[in-house]
């Protein structure tokens, strides 16, 4: 009875005790609780959306599905080998690659990387008919670009950090980061182990910030025939590259921007990251001569009646030569050369009307020798060589 006693009273002092210091064997009990308690989440913000300029989506956020497999318990992958081939008949991927997932050893559950990582919606409803045992999804936010390979590197390409939000690596991804990279929020509250609230509903959230949307000037129906007639061409010429921009002459706005080779932002796999368009310089050709004809129209030099010997025309021991082999059209007047588009035509307007000084301010003052500071990231800088005589003149009709 005593005994009894005894222990009755060690028990009570101990209850006291914690009661008293809220702690048990220097741990602090409260602090145990919120752990074992506390339930936290993340709430999802999407990244703006990139829009053509009348509204149609070339980049957005949206699911994306991950493939998991268990390898044990009650729900597990039978038969690895059918496993393997047909959910590589599904995705196009290789069926030994998916099958070695599978054999994984002392693994209770496996992911298979990128061999099953940004699934669609269409190729997860397939898996998912085919009803294999233990083959499930994860739900992922992912980038994803509607149109493939489409102004891919003007749209650029956005991937996710480590704290899985998405960031813009180069193109207008990257250039309009700071106006579409959103904010994920936060949700907290208190919660049994089967996440029921234990206080009365109280929940702590932290709303999230989605990203601004961005509507570009590019237009979807005209990107598209540029993209057509980029394949047209690679297909019948075979280049080593190609580069075409469709602009509005009186604004300026880029409708069309386009260079091949290209990717498929959705793929993943790129391996060049330069838009040729603006990263490296060119010739511009004869697009120069529209800029040497104002020139010389605004100096008042131009006089499109008078007349010049077409074909040729020297420059020390060069000869600058008309688009027809240097044959020309005989003694034609200016306003001839201009539409036949006579490179000698130029060549005098530039080396003789105007002269080098007044064409290179020109040059200066069309913004020629300066970056046109488009909203892209990696434009490049202009080369505009005007030091000798067969440079200057050449530059007039654009070579």
């Amino acid at each position: 009875m005593i005994l009894f006693l005894l222990l009755f009273l060690l028990l009570l002092a101990r209850f006291f005790y914690i009661q008293a210091t809220g702690t048990v064997h220097n741990q602090d009990l409260d602090k145990l609780a919120q752990q074992k308690h506390s339930k936290k989440g993340v709430l999802e913000a999407n990244r703006g959306t990139i829009y053509d300029q009348n509204g149609h989506v070339l980049a957005q956020d949206a699911n994306s599905y991950k493939l998991v497999a268990e390898l044990k318990g009650a729900n597990h992958v039978e038969n690895k080998e059918d496993t393997a081939k047909k959910i590589a008949g599904v995705l196009g991927k290789d069926e030994e690659k998916i099958l070695a997932t599978l054999n994984k050893k002392d693994k209770s559950q496996v992911e298979f990387g990128t061999l099953g990582k940004d699934l669609t919606k269409e190729q997860k409803e397939q898996i998912e008919a085919l009803k294999l045992p233990g083959i499930s999804f994860i739900t992922e936010n992912a980038r994803v670009y509607p149109n493939g390979d489409f102004a891919s590197y003007v749209i650029g390409h956005a991937k996710p950090n480590e704290e899985g939000t998405s960031v813009g690596q180069f193109g207008l991804e990257k250039s309009l980061d700071k106006y579409l990279s959103a904010s994920n929020g936060k949700v907290a509250y208190t919660g049994d182990r089967k996440g029921v609230s234990l206080d009365g509903g109280k929940v702590k959230v932290e709303a999230p910030k989605n990203g601004d949307n961005a509507y570009l000037t590019i237009d979807q129906r005209i990107q598209s025939y540029l993209e057509d007639a980029m394949k047209a061409a690679s297909k019948h010429y075979d280049p080593e590259s190609l580069i075409g921009i469709v602009a509005d002459p009186k604004t300026g706005k880029i409708l069309a921007m386009s260079s091949k080779p290209s990717y498929d932002p959705n793929d993943r796999q790129i391996k060049y990251f330069f838009n040729d368009a603006i990263a490296n310089a060119f010739e511009p050709g004869s697009t120069m001569k529209i800029f040497t004809l104002a020139a010389a129209i605004n100096e008042g030099v131009y006089k499109g009646q008078d007349y010049y010997q077409s074909g040729t025309y020297q420059v020390g021991n060069r000869k600058i030569k008309d688009h027809n082999g240097g044959a020309g059209w005989g003694s034609i007047t200016f306003d001839e050369g201009v539409e036949r588009s006579s490179n000698v035509a130029f060549a005098i307007l530039g080396d003789q009307k105007l002269g080098p000084e007044r064409f290179r301010k020109y040059i200066h003052s069309f913004g020629l020798d300066e970056k046109t500071n488009i909203d892209l990231p990696g434009e490049g800088s202009n080369t505009i060589v005007f030091d000798q005589q067969i440079q200057q003149v050449t530059t007039a009709f654009g070579q």
